[in-house]
């Protein structure tokens, strides 16, 4: 039996894939773009890729019916992220929103016993601190929040009518291999651009906010997990490292690993309302999740990344 992951050539996608492979698993891969990610290149043999968008609806009931008793389960984790989804909100909302619901909605018709949702940290909206699971009520603060959170509910309803076991992994802020700063929201570009030599990384303020940044590699894993796991008690795991750190200390981080030599200057004061770090008890203690990077060998992973891919003003 396989697990069918939506945004498989994505970034928490790729990675959860190469990991899910690694433990055995049967993986078929699904995502509107054919090419294979590097990180996916030395085990793109042992899965299966299948193109498509989660927003065609008749063309992911011809797959599954296709592969009508060959799969088991769906990790979900296509999505617009952040600020991105103001940038074209019928069209960003309709793909967060009604993409869920076609997935809901395969699972239904196909009883397919179980779906994972790829959340965020961002449905806990304006509170401060850690927070846990259950430490504070969903209450986003932004349209993209907004999406997340719907789906959450619609998730859990749909699996509350129609019998099959829905979970989510609520992740935070995730960076590393895959993704580069220039092609995220801002936030990335100015915490991670010095990696990427990037100019114009500069801003008033934010130098203070602190987030919990979490390696794509553990945010996969954790999420993979959360999939693997046998009966889990909870519904939701918060998939983070728990521990907060400053974005002026990442960005200071990154210019240390940049071979570029960029300046990014950043005013005092924060950016957004947004808890510094996500409670990770729950998943440690339940699923055996652990975070294998802090931010400084996080980043120096990154940097290595880039400069495998090129991004080296040695290298012409």
């Amino acid at each position: 039996m396989a697990v069918l992951i939506t945004g498989g050539h994505g970034h928490i996608g790729s990675w959860a894939a190469r990991y899910l492979v690694g433990e055995g698993e049967d993986v078929i891969l699904f995502d509107t773009n054919p090419v294979v990610p590097d990180c996916l290149v030395p085990v793109a043999d042992k899965m299966r890729f299948i193109q498509g968008s989660v927003m065609d609806f008749p063309r992911m009931t011809d797959i599954f019916q296709r592969y009508r008793g060959q799969i088991d389960g769906i990790i979900h984790t296509v999505g617009i992220m952040g600020e991105l989804v103001l940038e074209n909100p019928h069209a960003n909302v309709q793909l967060n929103v009604a993409g869920t619901q076609n997935i809901l909605e395969i699972a239904r018709q196909f009883e397919i016993p179980k779906v994972v949702y790829t959340s965020t940290g961002a449905v806990y909206g304006e509170v401060s601190g850690t927070i846990a699971e259950d430490g504070a009520p969903v209450n986003p603060s932004d349209l993209y929040g907004a999406t997340k959170a719907s789906c959450e509910f619609l998730g859990r309803q749909y699996a509350r009518s129609f019998g099959f076991d829905f979970r989510i992994s609520r992740v935070y802020f995730c960076y590393g291999p895959g993704k580069l700063p220039s092609r995220f929201i801002r936030l990335y570009r100015l915490a991670f651009g010095a990696l990427e030599g990037l100019s114009g990384l500069e801003m008033d303020r934010g130098a203070d906010q602190e987030l919990d940044f979490v390696f794509i590699e553990d945010a996969a894993r954790g999420t993979a997990m959360v999939y693997q796991a046998a009966d889990p008690p909870h519904q939701t795991y918060n998939i983070a490292t728990g521990v907060p750190t400053a974005v002026g200390r990442i960005a200071e981080l990154a210019q240390q690993q940049s071979p570029y030599d960029v300046t990014v200057r950043l005013g005092p004061g924060t950016l957004m309302k947004r808890c510094e770090a996500l409670d990770i008890t729950r998943a440690r203690t339940e699923l055996g999740f652990e975070p294998a990077y802090d931010v400084e060998t996080g980043i120096r992973a990154y940097a290595a990344w880039m400069r495998a891919q090129g991004f080296n003003p040695n290298i012409s």
